[in-house]
């Protein structure tokens, strides 16, 4: 009979898991990081973070291709220097780059009243990133 418990009570873990991982949530901050996106990179970025939306054309070159820094980092997101590069903490390799630095210019498009447009919010920044992670292939 104890064995027959233990088998029981594997399954019914083992089944319970599943479920789980099935009706996971998503993040909090991943509709907010989607509009964040939306206002601020999709101009450049495109909608899909692909590179080569609209704005990108007069600038000379094609803004990179957001959905495969996962791939070009051995599979795992680089989240801190992605944080980095869009506060504008990291020195470029052209400084006349067109990406601006958000740290310095805040978020004009999603806040444009200018309310807390000229800083970067953590939660703002932490949603965004949020959801450059789930662009990506």
């Amino acid at each position: 009979m104890p064995i027959r418990a233990a088998l029981t009570t594997a399954t019914a873990a083992a089944l319970l898991l599943g479920c789980a991982q099935i009706y996971a949530p998503e993040p909090h901050g991943l509709p907010r990081g989607m509009a964040i996106f939306a206002a601020e990179c999709s101009q450049c970025h495109a909608t899909d973070g692909a590179g080569g939306g609209a704005a990108s054309l007069g600038l000379g070159t094609v803004p990179p291709d957001l959905t495969g820094l996962t791939a070009r980092n051995d599979g795992v997101f680089p989240r801190a220097f992605v944080r980095r590069f869009v506060l504008g903490t990291i020195e470029k390799e052209d400084p006349d780059a067109a990406m601006p630095q958000f740290g310095t210019v805040g978020l004009k498009h999603v806040y444009p009243d200018g309310t807390d447009s000229v800083q970067l919010l953590s939660s703002d920044l932490d949603a965004l990133l949020d959801y450059l992670e789930t662009l990506q292939q």
